[in-house]
């Protein structure tokens, strides 16, 4: 089949897990002998943006028109991202642009991904080509202006604003171009549902990514002190808990020995520091990736999710299971999907830090906590691997393309 993937932005481009898993993606179809064209976005200034082949996948990129790039939107002033939204609503610049390179490519089904800079108008540029469309949502862009569904002091947002209604009602009726519309997590594709999603059918799709080959033996050599290590990865931001983990760690007896080791960057990283400075027992570590990232997952006996947003499908859950550690998460959005309580990890109320402490303690206190930790961390590593990924992908695409064969035969 020849693929034709959108995302907002494709590696080197990088911003979050969205992106890795997209080029998981492509990067494997093209293993398995499809040819796959992406098509991205740049700034204004990188323009024109010379089409790129990267592992087998040709890239084509280019600037939606409109106030700024996307990827620059959490630097610019409130009123300009209102514009911004409102013209990619629906931006006839953009789709007119993807057209052409629609034409030429001529691909037998489109899987769009995140497509803030594009709008939707791409979904009807495609069906009125006749090119199957699916959908995958990474986030909650078609329900919120913020894709957190959050309110701007941080809160979970219950009781939208008129303005964010009708951004929501208008993005949902959209959906009727999308012949499949496909999540991560069950949560997110029910919460899309109970909201208005019209597309013409729905599927889970679990993201998958690359396993450690030396897996087993990790888990086999693990340091029996390692269950009172506990590891963070992620954007230092508010809504990622960072807070309810540094209350939990004050919350605990001085004499309680444990670590908790914070690795990523944000806003909130001098507050990580100072926590660090005064508490032995955390460790800052900056921003980690490749031999480094893996290092602090074979060192760790636990990993913390403290969301208190959302979270829809968190690729760290599978990196932390591939590695053989249990989880300590916020019982919110499709966390509690990957997380079975008292098997593989445990599950807290969001933002209650006693009840998080209380966990540590049990954990750091408890070697034996979690008993057949090693080999249900691996079943549930095995089940979000990048071949199971592109497996449930293929079936969906072979049955758009038979799908639409069949419809147009009819005709």
């Amino acid at each position: 089949m020849h693929i034709l993937v959108v995302n907002n932005i494709y590696p080197p481009i990088m911003a979050g897990g969205a992106e890795r898993i997209v080029a998981y993606l492509c990067e494997g179809l093209v293993e398995r002998g499809h040819r796959v064209t992406v098509v991205s976005t740049c700034g204004p200034e990188m323009e024109p943006y010379p089409v790129e082949v990267r592992n087998g996948v040709e890239v084509i990129r280019f600037f939606p028109p409109n106030v700024y790039w996307s990827f620059e939107r959490p630097l610019k002033p409130g009123a300009k991202k209102w514009v911004w939204h409102a013209r990619d609503a629906w931006n006839l610049a953009a789709a007119k642009r993807f057209q052409a390179i629609l034409d030429e490519a001529r691909p037998d089904v489109m899987n769009t991904h995140l497509i803030d800079g594009f709008s939707a108008a791409i979904w009807a540029r495609a069906r009125r080509a006749g090119v199957p469309v699916m959908h995958t949502a990474h986030d909650y862009h078609l329900m919120c202006p913020r894709a957190f569904m959050l309110t701007g002091d941080w809160k979970l947002c219950t009781k939208p604003r008129v303005h964010c209604r009708l951004y929501r009602d208008w993005h949902l009726r959209t959906t009727r171009h999308v012949d499949l519309f496909a999540s991560p997590s069950r949560f997110l594709l029910d919460l899309h549902r109970r909201a208005g999603l019209r597309s013409r059918t729905e599927a889970v799709v679990h993201n998958g990514i690359p396993l450690p080959e030396d897996g087993d033996e990790i888990r086999r050599r693990r340091d029996p002190e390692a269950s009172r290590r506990f590891l963070m990865l992620t954007r230092l931001t508010v809504e990622k808990g960072i807070q309810t983990v540094l209350d939990a760690a004050a919350h605990l007896p001085r004499h309680l020995p444990f670590e908790i080791a914070i690795a990523g960057r944000g806003p909130l990283e001098e507050t990580v520091r100072a926590a660090a400075g005064s508490d032995p027992r955390i460790r800052y570590l900056g921003f980690l990736d490749g031999k480094a990232k893996a290092e602090a997952l074979a060192r760790a006996g636990h990993l913390l999710l403290p969301s208190l947003w959302y979270e829809n499908a968190p690729v760290t859950i599978v990196e932390a299971a591939a590695y053989g550690l249990g989880i300590a998460g916020s019982d919110i959005g499709g966390i509690p999907e990957f997380v079975e309580p008292g098997q593989t990890g445990y599950l807290f109320p969001p933002g209650d830090h006693r009840a998080l402490a209380g966990i540590l303690s049990h954990l750091a206190n408890n070697p034996a906590a979690l008993p057949d930790l090693a080999a249900r961390s691996r079943a549930l590593a095995e089940r979000f691997s990048v071949e199971r990924m592109i497996d449930s992908y293929e079936a969906h695409y072979a049955a758009l393309t038979q799908a639409g064969t069949t419809a147009m035969a009819a005709q």
